[in-house]
């Protein structure tokens, strides 16, 4: 049988491992302690209202049986050139569409106008120094987005919408830590994040997707084939120097907030 139950700690409390499983026990009347088999943490928030810091804990309790060991495994798929969907922007949206898009067998590829992070790093540190920005790669545009220089916090008013924690998973499967999939406000962290984002794209890459770093997407043309059907293609300007089109059938324009 399985058993829901939520606890309140004090924050010193909080890797007093015998003291909170003694609450859980108390609270669900369990008498005999090793008739559990798991205590699974389902969810951690905190409650700092009156002054005072609190943590509630949601916990599952597993009794006579065995948790499920559910793991996030990924569905991704090698694909090829048959079906691509251009994507234009990699930011939050750009990834995880592409992502979704391998999960498909559609070979994804993504046109980002900015710079992968380790040069980002070095054009934004520029702004601070000497107040010059680059139109193309700074805090808005780049590898991952306006985000990768953020400080990870995962936010979302769509709770009832979608499957989040397949994000969260997708974000603990590329080295976020295992804490974003129970804490009610899961924060990944500035100092992770970038990296991150690096084996996102490199997952991407890795199925057979495509990835243009510092190619702007200028312009999207419409056109029909000889089947009455529409083509759409993507005009690109690569550092200004030179242009060229992306030809293929879709295109998601992917842009941050």
């Amino acid at each position: 049988m399985i058993y829901e139950t939520t606890i309140t700690i004090l924050p010193e409390e909080e890797n007093n491992k015998t003291l909170i499983e003694n609450k859980i026990l108390k609270q669900l009347s369990i008498k005999n302690k090793s008739s559990v088999n798991a205590f699974v943490l389902k969810k951690k928030s905190i409650d700092a209202r009156k002054g005072k810091i609190k943590f509630h804990l949601k916990y599952s309790v597993y009794v006579g049986e065995n948790p499920e060991q559910v793991k996030f495994v990924p569905k991704w798929k090698t694909v090829n050139s048959d079906k691509k969907v251009v994507i234009v922007g990699s930011g939050p949206a750009g990834l995880f569409a592409a992502l979704q898009l391998l999960e498909f067998g559609i070979k994804p590829i993504v046109i980002e106008r900015g710079s992968r992070t380790s040069k980002r790093k070095v054009d934004i540190a520029k702004i601070s120094t000497t107040g010059i920005v680059d139109e193309n790669s700074n805090y808005c545009f780049g590898e991952g987005g306006a985000g990768t220089f953020s400080d990870g916090k995962l936010f979302t008013r769509s709770n009832k919408r979608g499957d989040i924690s397949k994000i969260l998973s997708i974000f603990h499967y590329h080295g976020a830590d295992k804490k974003i999939l129970s804490d009610a406000h899961p924060h990944i962290g500035s100092d992770k994040l970038p990296k991150i984002i690096n084996n996102m794209i490199d997952t991407i890459i890795k199925f057979g997707g495509e990835v243009y770093f510092d190619k702007i997407c200028t312009d999207l043309i419409l056109e029909k084939d000889e089947k009455n059907n529409f083509i759409m293609d993507s005009r690109v300007r690569e550092n200004e120097k030179r242009s060229g089109t992306f030809s293929h059938k879709t295109t998601r324009y992917a842009g941050g907030r």
